[in-house]
């Protein structure tokens, strides 16, 4: 699994010598710790994003079972579960700066989790004259773009090893808007900005995502989440095509390109209008590259993502103008027909399929230049 609180090193990045600063640098009053979104991005972040307490959870009674059933004896020292939940334990001590006195060591996740060591780059990044490209070089974690913010996110919120999922863990179902939305926000959005692009961006990396841990984890569950992304991405008819060899790299390819490409109000309908239409996943010969006992596991992973995909495509269009697009009631129906993977059945499509055409039936007609 990737550090999470390392930068992505790569051609012209720093190397892994550079301090990684705690939140203190970053919460005076006069940088993130003021009042506004301007200068209160610390304050956000630390009283309302439960990122902040992450930590805490690897203490709570569900987190002690799990860590018994691997045969952990602290959940809260262990790399396993502090990678995700305490990732600033994990950074060695002659990398930490040591905080200022009557402070504490951040735990859980903090700033340096997302956007990188500080040390060689605090100072400059408050210059609006400053290129991205060089902060980058300096350590400085883009997040601009739909990919780099998915890169960020991904490897805690969609990689889970067979033992964890053995051990009770809650299913990591990784869709980037909707991560994004439900997080308060301590950043402004950058002009040009789309949840539908967001959303598509994210389902991509998800696949990148299953499909290398399937190279290090083989098995039927995960080949039947992979074929479930697959087809959703095809349904959307923004030219997902699955027919290399390399599946890594070719959802990979397909997430930078979408995640540079404009996506207009008029786009985004159309992809809501492809998947809401598309019935082919529920038809009995869907996904016969799956196992026959996990090809309704395939149905139930597409229905819980096409779910999902609905909701963002509609609350994007929302967004951008349009008035209501689809009804709460027939919404909240189709949420509640997309039933856990493992108890899908043929009983159950069935009732999905049911709730998809109400949904469709609820769907205004699309008008002209809108």
């Amino acid at each position: 699994m990737i550090s999470v609180w390392l930068p992505q090193v790569g051609a012209g990045e720093p190397s892994d010598t550079e301090k990684v600063l705690s939140s203190d640098s970053c919460m005076t009053s006069g940088c993130h710790g003021g009042a506004g979104l301007d200068r209160g991005a610390y304050n956000i972040f630390k009283r309302f994003d439960p990122h902040s307490e992450s930590a805490a959870t690897l203490t709570n009674g569900r987190s002690k079972a799990m860590a018994r059933q691997l045969g952990i004896e602290n959940a809260a020292e262990s790399k396993s579960c502090t990678i995700c939940h305490s990732p600033m334990s994990l950074v060695p001590a002659a990398r930490l700066a040591a905080p200022p006195e009557g402070h504490k060591v951040d735990s859980g996740v903090s700033c340096a989790s997302c956007h990188g060591p500080a040390e060689n780059w605090l100072l400059s990044h408050t210059r609006p004259d400053y290129p991205k490209d060089a902060l980058a070089r300096l350590g400085m974690r883009q997040l601009g773009s739909a990919y780099q913010r998915a890169n960020n996110c991904v490897a805690c919120h969609q990689n889970l090893t067979d033992q964890l999922v053995g051990a009770k863990h809650p299913p990591l179902i990784f869709e980037l808007d909707g991560l994004l939305v439900a997080e308060p926000k301590h950043w402004r959005e950058g002009e040009g900005f789309s949840n539908s692009r967001t959303w598509l961006v994210g389902q991509a990396v998800a696949l990148r995502e299953a499909a290398a841990q399937a190279g290090r984890e083989p098995g039927k569950r995960r080949t039947a989440e992979i074929e479930a992304i697959k087809a959703l991405l095809k349904a959307t008819g923004t030219g997902w095509n699955d027919s290399g060899q390399d599946l890594v790299r070719s959802a990979d390819e397909f997430a930078k390109r979408m995640s540079g490409a404009a996506m207009s109000r008029e786009q985004s309908r159309a992809m809501l209008d492809k998947l809401i239409a598309n019935k082919t996943p529920f038809q009995p010969d869907a996904f016969d590259a799956v196992d026959p006992d996990y090809r309704s596991w395939s149905v139930g992973y597409y229905a819980e993502r096409l779910a999902l995909a609905i909701d963002r495509l509609n609350q994007s269009l929302v967004a951008s103008g349009q008035p209501v697009v689809i009804a709460k009631a027939p919404l909240d129906e189709l949420f509640n027909a997309a039933k856990p993977p493992e108890s899908f059945d043929a009983p159950t499509a069935a009732e999905f399929v049911q709730k998809l055409d109400r949904v469709a039936i609820s769907l205004p007609v699309a008008e002209p230049g809108r």
